[in-house]
């Protein structure tokens, strides 16, 4: 019992010390981040990568910054408190809040987007944007496990036994496993941009093995 709860506590930790790295900013369009595949009214598939969040000061304004490939074309997705609606459109991330339309009614300038409970799937509403509906990538998941071990790490295995038998089997390890999911791809672009970074997080996690029953 004593292990199991060590082993918690270490996973905890690494998660709280990864968390400021990567965390987004926003607590309405943070679960925008990610891999979305789009189908477009024409039924053509576009990508959506959606890596960042913004808020303003006053918590009225926030946006999650994508690229839309192929094209490479900015977007953003705006949520604003006062008409509490996704509304996406094409602009460079550059353009701030102010920059952006603001007429109210969103649909000459936005299309609005209706995500599901689980943020993972959207559908839309008419608007000036082709987009009929989408969904979060099922791939690969990045994994920043595996980035800092090297994919042929035998502690892989032992982390991956440890996510299914204990943190799955509990609502609050789910939570830590969605977290952890959504929040690799960025920490590793962290690690790639710090190498001093990326160096203590794997002392960490090696430390964490250690642990591990």
């Amino acid at each position: 019992m004593k292990k199991i709860i060590t082993s918690c506590t270490c996973i905890a930790v690494f998660m709280l010390l990864l968390a400021p790295a990567a965390f987004a900013e926003s607590q309405y369009v943070d679960d925008w981040i990610g891999t979305w595949t789009v189908t477009m009214d024409n039924r053509t598939k576009v990508t959506w990568e959606v890596t960042d969040t913004w808020v303003s000061e006053s918590g009225m304004s926030h946006i999650a910054y994508g690229v839309k490939s192929p094209g490479n074309v900015e977007f953003q997705i705006y949520y604003g408190t006062f008409f509490s609606k996704y509304t996406y459109i094409e602009a460079s991330h550059d353009l701030t809040i102010w920059d952006l339309p603001q007429d109210p009614d969103l649909s000459k300038n936005y299309t609005v987007l209706v995500p599901n409970e689980e943020f993972t799937k959207f559908t839309t509403e008419p608007g000036p944007y082709a987009i009929k509906s989408g969904y979060k990538g099922t791939n690969k998941l990045p994994c920043i496990a595996s980035y800092l071990l090297g994919d042929d790490d035998p502690g892989l295995e032992k982390l991956r036994n440890y996510r299914d038998t204990k943190l799955a089997a509990s609502k609050v390890g789910k939570n830590i496993i969605k977290i952890y999911y959504n929040k690799s791809d960025a920490i590793i672009a962290v690690c790639e941009k710090n190498p001093v970074a990326k160096g203590s997080l794997k002392l960490i996690l090696e430390s964490i093995l250690l642990v591990l029953p």
